[in-house]
C-alpha cells in the first residue's frame, strides 16, 4: 500500500504545475522548471524580506532590521547564483537543440558558464 501511494505521489509531481503570478506564466517542475520555481520562490522572500525590514525600520526597531538586511544581502547572492544557474541552463539546452540541425560550413561551438 506504502509503496502504491509513493508511486502515485511521484506520479502527481511530474504532473503537477505551478504558476507564475508576478510574470504571467506558467512553470513546472524538474529540470530548468524547478531552477526557474526555486528562482522565483527566492524573489519573492527577497521581496517579503524588504516589506519586513520596512515595517521594522518604521518601528524603530532597528536591530532587528540590520539582521533582516544581512539575511536579505544574502538571499540576494543567492538569487544571483540561481540566475547564473538558469542562464548557463537555457545555454545548454540551446546548444542540444541547435547540435542537432546539420547545416553546410557552420559549427555549433559550445560554451560552458561553468568552466570548472
Amino acid at each position: 500500500m506504502l509503496e502504491q501511494l509513493q508511486t502515485a505521489y511521484g506520479q502527481v509531481l511530474k504532473n503537477m504545475v505551478f504558476v507564475d503570478f508576478a510574470n504571467k506564466k506558467v512553470i513546472s517542475s524538474g529540470g530548468l522548471r524547478g531552477l526557474e520555481i526555486e528562482l522565483a520562490k527566492e524573489k519573492a522572500c527577497r521581496k517579503d524580506l524588504i516589506t519586513v525590514i520596512n515595517h521594522h525600520i518604521k518601528n524603530g526597531d532597528l536591530d532587528l532590521a540590520i539582521e533582516l538586511i544581512d539575511a536579505l544581502s544574502k538571499r540576494a547572492d543567492y538569487i544571483k547564483k540561481m540566475e547564473k544557474k538558469v542562464k548557463a541552463h537555457r545555454r545548454n539546452k540551446l546548444f542540444e537543440i541547435a547540435s542537432q540541425f546539420e547545416f553546410e560550413n557552420v559549427s555549433v561551438v559550445r560554451y560552458d558558464a561553468n568552466p570548472s
